[in-house]
């Protein structure tokens, strides 16, 4: 049976994280200097990255594209870098100033804000990851090819309806922890006299994402248990459930809202002591215990060497005394600066790598090989408007009018009336009849007409057509055209015959 899709849970489990990232590093910038916005951005891109990976890992995708393993270290280094971008974004002026101290010196880059961000992104990435590892698990169980009733089918059954059960108490105890861990910051802030306002609004979100994840988390359980048994699933059931855990969520929400804006510590002063007290304790006792650790393991390393050094003073009992060497007197050091290039050439490197682990994970993506096409189609629509833009502008600027955006071409006929008009009055201009360069056509005839004797009717003639055309939007027929034919060739024969009389 096919998998529901992980897109909501993806964002309710990345949102949740976020949040809480946001809460703690809002009470971190209270007591710091950091600026802890990038941190939460840095979450989210983590938080995804980390359901995306475990998504193409189980699809078997990094197999046939260079191995899971290499791609895994790529995402690692790919995660030290971006926690030491954001430590330094954080850090404001005194990040980018710091960084001058790395070129000498390259452990100076490991600082507090650098491990800080590091281990939250880490946090964000294992919980991401386990997350959406439990809401795939809430899948219906595969079926059988020899489907037995036999004792073996039933323990079966019973061990996926075990996990599945595994996975909504782990949800259920992480979204609690998570609001444990709410509390606490919100505690820290008050104490610090630096509770926000949007508190009340942050509690209320954090519960509905919290009560809507374990809300699905056990709708998909009870529906993979349904469907294992091939049972079939009324349309009314997932229509309950959702308004269930609607009507849920939003009482939590009217509760949450219906809250003081200031609200009280949930734990008495005398009690934050002695709470205090007892948390440093077990930090303490886990400091022990893992310093403990850590020497057992370096004793477990240190035991071929510790057998070598036995080895050698047996053998060496029976020699002489040894005599002690004096050891030479050593000239006093002198400080000296350290060298520029070396670590030049080391961060250049690291650079270098930081940008091919950036381009290895973007090349990854599937939304990136989507959306590239679809990019590029809008970049170069962009920039055809803005050279379309630019021609108008200059030719705005050049002739102080804006060119037709789609000019037409094909030019509507001009009516036959218009055209021997105006050609009357040109042949006029030619014979050297003056006109004014200021005199409209109208104005040129109205001057003309006294002086042209004989040809002064045809003149008036093609006048009267030509506002029948021009102004009152009367077509020529046939027999109008022919006139107008005419008129114009016999004002052309008169003003020839006047001009021959004048040479004459």
């Amino acid at each position: 049976m096919n998998q529901s899709s992980l897109v909501t849970p993806t964002i309710l489990i990345t949102g949740l994280i976020t949040l809480l990232v946001t809460l703690i590093g809002d009470t971190v910038t209270a007591a710091t200097d950091w600026h802890m916005v990038w941190l939460s951005g840095a979450s989210l891109l983590v938080g995804l990255e980390a359901i995306a990976l475990r998504s193409r890992m189980v699809a078997g995708l990094h197999e046939t594209q260079g191995g899971a393993v290499r791609y895994l270290a790529v995402e690692v280094f790919g995660l030290i870098a971006l926690a030491r971008i954001v430590a330094t974004l954080g850090q404001g002026r005194n990040g980018w100033a710091a960084m001058t101290t790395w070129i000498t010196d390259p452990l100076a880059a490991f600082d507090a804000p650098f491990l800080f961000c590091l281990l939250t992104l880490l946090t964000v990435a294992v919980l991401s990851r386990s997350g959406i590892a439990a809401i795939a698990a809430l899948t219906p169980n595969s079926p059988l090819k020899t489907p037995l009733q036999s004792l073996d089918m039933l323990f079966y059954r019973s061990d996926a309806i075990a996990r599945r059960q595994a996975a909504v108490s782990a949800l259920s105890r992480a979204v609690g922890w998570g609001g444990l861990l709410m509390i606490v910051t919100l505690g820290v802030q008050y104490r610090q006299h630096t509770l926000p306002l949007s508190t009340t609004g942050w509690m209320a979100i954090y519960l509905a994402g919290g009560l809507s994840l374990i809300t699905l988390a056990q709708r998909r359980a009870l529906l993979a248990d349904w469907q294992s048994d091939e049972a079939d699933i009324a349309p009314e059931v997932n229509r309950r459930w959702q308004w269930l855990s609607m009507s849920t969520i939003g009482l939590v929400l009217v509760l949450a809202l219906a809250l003081p804006v200031q609200v009280a510590p949930l734990v008495p002063d005398d009690w934050q002591e002695t709470l205090l007290l007892i948390g440093g304790i077990v930090l303490l006792c886990a400091m022990i215990l893992s310093l403990l650790f850590i020497g057992m393991l370096s004793l477990v390393a240190l035991l071929p060497l510790m057998l070598l050094m036995i080895l050698s003073s047996l053998m060496n009992t029976s020699a002489n005394a040894v005599t002690s060497i004096v050891p030479p007197i050593l000239p006093p050091s002198v400080e000296s600066t350290p060298p520029v290039w070396p670590g030049l050439i080391f961060w250049v490197c690291i650079a270098l790598l930081t940008g091919l682990a950036f381009w290895t994970i973007v090349r990854r993506q599937q939304w990136v090989k989507q959306g590239w096409p679809q990019l590029y189609e809008w970049i170069t629509a962009a920039r055809q408007q803005i050279k379309q833009r630019r021609r108008d502008r200059r030719w705005r600027l050049s002739f102080g009018r804006r060119p037709t955006a789609s000019p037409d071409p094909i030019r509507p006929p001009v009516d036959i009336a218009i055209t021997c008009y105006h050609a009357a009055l040109r042949y006029a201009a030619d014979q050297g009849y003056p006109r004014q360069p200021a005199q409209t056509p109208a104005e040129f005839a109205e001057h003309t007409v006294p002086q042209l004797a004989e040809a002064g009717e045809e003149l008036r003639a093609l006048t009267l057509a030509y506002h029948r055309a021009a102004y009152a939007g009367h077509a020529s027929d046939p027999v109008e055209r022919q006139q107008v034919r005419t008129l114009l060739r016999r004002f052309r024969q008169k003003i020839m015959q006047r001009r021959r009389v004048r040479k004459i």
